[in-house]
């Protein structure tokens, strides 16, 4: 065969290329077509980039149609190796390239990842089209490289839909919404007409917190004036953003405005009644869908198996057996989430015994769903032969085998596979950092340490990982638990530099943390810069100020509580018990414990008799509190016998503080506290007889009081103090400094009874 020339190899590329054109883009290839398309293509692709080399082996150099259609080929394949010799062959060549050339070659670089190539060609250009900046705003987008996405798009001479498109769905993918939804408005402003990307985008990021729904709504509305709506993605999405506010009226409504429906819009409205609907409606769907495929069916098992109906969704999958349609990843992954409690550990079996079967076992999925389903059935040994045995493992096994050990509190062994994983993503380190929260791993005292989550997620800092709102949330939730204020502080910047001051979850645990630690003006601050705060928001804020002892505050917000329009749930009424009894308002905790049952349908629990009790007592009404206890529908406990007790001992009864007690006695025999307490209480009515024999009791059972326990933060270390403790280390330091504070004290005219500072011990 002779050696092509330059027209015959540009006259055969460019029929090639109208081939591929025309076969990709001519046709509406349906899911599974769509997915086979690149396999389908990669022949007519392939074929263009032989004919370039047989033309590069002839020894002349390509013209610029020659180069740019031999690029194209490697950008439809994503071919990079194709894209890189030729890049190279151009350069040792000395071979000019125009725009639409290095246009194509950028935008290879992105599609494969190589940003710095692709930066290397972009900032080496003389000139740039808007489709260089588009391309590059867009690969930046695409590679999840957002803050460089938008500080290009502020330089691009001339926007595009394409530009504005690429920054609102690359927000959109990251979970930024309102940065998305920002975007779109200033798109509009700026005249910029949005199309169907930008608006399934937009619907998309409507969709997820509940605060962006009536900027959902508006868009929607947006749509119904434009043609847009008349667009089958369109509408679906639209039913889709209804369906996650848990508004099936307007997704039904959506639904019905679809002249031709199709398996989306089916599953979509199944989907939608799924996550929101009891189970009756999604039976109902069900059976009036026209086609019953296996993604319609694998949605209905998995309703039944978040309903905890796992023998409608076994049944199902017996239905399927009979007519012979298989079963998929999708649908075993499912069933085997619903063998997850111990009563299904037979059937998981089973399950498992099928997978062996029909070879899906060593499915990297299905394995890991293995694990996880013996891993809540608290079967850890099963769990570990699953793990041990796979031919491969990926991120999610070694997270899921952590998550394993963490569930039946193994939280050594859990860190043991943390430590070994080869690669770590966020949610193994958001998974062991919460495992610690989750099984009270703290300090110890008189350790210098941080809690272990809180040292976990540093050392998450300084990896290639960045932490998320999840991350900060237990980092916070730690500083909470150790009330470690600085450290709580630092952490605020972080978020605050992070973008993440806003995230209703990392508010909340902001408001959370200043309460635990008395800060209580910044917790405040923290609420009231949330846009839209919700009742966990609200019951952070009520309990930061119940825990510190300000009753009045409490009742305050709770009234602005009420004027936005959240309901109170049980943690709001335990806030406001509390906050009666700390300030004496009797009346109005009764009036409150009355509304819970009767306005909110909230039954009180023991955390609620508790608080009841705790107020009669405190305000005296000792007799009155026993009579609640009495006529309570649930078994009292320890606590809430406490809680008497105590009011006995503050106001000096020591009958019912001897009824009190005993019953703490049947439940809890070694309490030291209720012992200390009676003893208590009898001395305050001079019973020493009575007072002898406790301390004798306590005597034979050698019971110890718990000491008392104090600390204080210093350059990110937890000092801890018992009392009476002989063993921390700076002691006679501290005795001298508390002589010269009572020195200063006398200097300065206090008056202080020296039997009040014991420094001998």
């Amino acid at each position: 065969m002779p050696r092509p020339t330059i027209n015959t190899t540009r006259t055969i590329i460019s029929s090639l290329s109208r081939s591929f054109s025309s076969t990709q883009f001519h046709s509406l290839p349906n899911s599974i077509s769509y997915q086979q398309s690149p396999y389908s293509y990669k022949p007519l692709i392939d074929e263009r980039f032989h004919l370039f080399r047989q033309f590069q082996a002839s020894g002349s150099d390509p013209d610029v149609y020659t180069i740019s259609k031999a690029l194209s080929s490697s950008l439809d394949l994503n071919a990079l190796d194709n894209g890189t010799q030729l890049h190279a062959f151009l350069l040792k060549r000395n071979v000019p390239m125009d725009i639409t050339a290095m246009n194509s070659l950028i935008n290879l670089y992105l599609k494969c990842g190589c940003i710095e190539d692709a930066e290397r060609i972009f900032h080496g250009m003389s000139d740039k089209d808007v489709f260089s900046w588009t391309i590059m705003v867009s690969g930046y987008a695409s590679n999840g490289k957002m803050k460089k996405a938008l500080e290009l798009f502020e330089k691009i001479p001339r926007r595009n839909s394409v530009s504005w498109n690429s920054l609102i769905n690359g927000y959109q993918i990251q979970g930024n919404d309102e940065i998305a939804l920002k975007l779109f408005s200033r798109m509009r402003q700026e005249g910029e007409p949005p199309n169907k990307i930008t608006f399934i985008a937009v619907l998309k990021s409507c969709s997820g917190f509940s605060s962006l729904f009536v900027v959902g709504i508006g868009v929607h509305g947006l749509l119904v004036k434009s043609s847009w709506i008349n667009n089958i993605m369109i509408k679906c999405t639209v039913m889709d953003m209804y369906a996650k506010h848990g508004d099936m009226l307007a997704c039904c409504k959506s639904f019905d405005e679809i002249s031709e429906h199709s398996a989306v819009s089916w599953s979509i409205l199944l989907s939608g009644f799924a996550m929101n609907g009891n189970v009756e409606d999604v039976e109902m769907v069900f059976k009036e869908m026209p086609e019953k495929n296996i993604v319609s069916r694998n949605v209905m098992i998995t309703s039944y198996v978040q309903n905890e109906m796992q023998d409608r969704a076994f049944d199902l999958f017996v239905d399927m057996i009979k007519e012979d349609m298989t079963p998929n990843c999708f649908t075993m992954t499912s069933l085997l989430g619903g063998c997850s409690i111990v009563k299904y550990t037979k059937k998981g079996r089973t399950f498992h015994g099928y997978l062996m079967k029909v070879g899906l076992e060593s499915d990297l999925t299905i394995s890991n769903s293995l694990i996880k389903m013996y891993g809540e059935q608290s079967n850890i040994e099963e769990a570990r032969l699953v793990f041990e045995e796979m031919n491969w493992l990926d991120v999610v096994s070694w997270t899921t085998m952590v998550s394993a050990y963490i569930y039946v509190d193994y939280l050594d062994e859990a860190r043991y596979i943390f430590d070994r994983m080869p690669e770590k993503n966020l949610i193994s380190w958001n998974t062991m950092m919460s495992g610690y929260l989750q099984n009270g791993k703290s300090i110890k005292p008189n350790s210098c340490s941080l809690d272990d989550a809180l040292v976990l997620f540093y050392d998450l800092e300084r990896s290639k990982i960045k932490p998320d709102h999840f991350s900060y949330n237990c980092a916070l939730t730690a500083c909470a638990k150790n009330e470690a204020l600085e450290q709580a502080r630092s952490i605020h910047c972080r978020v605050i530099k992070r973008g993440f001051e806003l995230d209703l979850g990392v508010s909340n645990a902001l408001i959370s943390v200043y309460g635990k630690c008395g800060s209580l003006n910044e917790a405040e601050k923290c609420f009231k810069i949330m846009p839209y705060p919700d009742m966990i928001s609200w019951n952070a804020l009520l309990t930061c100020y119940s825990q510190n002892g300000q009753g009045n505050e409490v009742l305050t917000f709770y009234e602005e509580m009420q004027n936005s329009g959240v309901k109170p749930n049980h943690v709001t009424f335990i806030s406001l018990l509390s906050a009666c009894s700390h300030i004496g308002e009797v009346k109005k905790g009764q009036e409150f414990f009355d509304e819970m049952e009767k306005d909110s349908n909230i039954n009180p629990n023991r955390e609620h008799y508790t608080c009841m009790v705790d107020l009669l007592g405190r305000a005296g009404l000792l007799y009155e509190a026993e009579a609640l206890i009495k006529k309570m529908p649930i078994e009292p406990d320890a606590t809430l016998w406490g809680a008497l007790l105590g009011a006995c001992k503050m106001h000096g009864d020591p009958a019912l503080g001897k009824k009190a007690a005993d019953q703490i006695f049947r439940l809890e025999t070694n309490n030291s506290a209720a012992h200390i307490a009676l003893a208590e209480t009898f001395a305050t009515a001079k019973m020493w007889e009575d007072v002898a024999k406790i301390r004798a009791m306590i005597k034979d059972k050698k019971l110890v009081k718990e000491p008392g326990c104090s600390w204080i933060e210093v350059r990110n270390q937890k000092h801890v103090f018992l009392a009476g403790d002989p063993q921390y280390i700076p002691k006679e330091f501290i005795h001298e400094v508390l002589s010269i504070i009572y020195s200063n004290m006398i200097k300065e005219e206090y008056t202080l009874l020296w039997e009040e500072l014991d420094i001998t011990s």
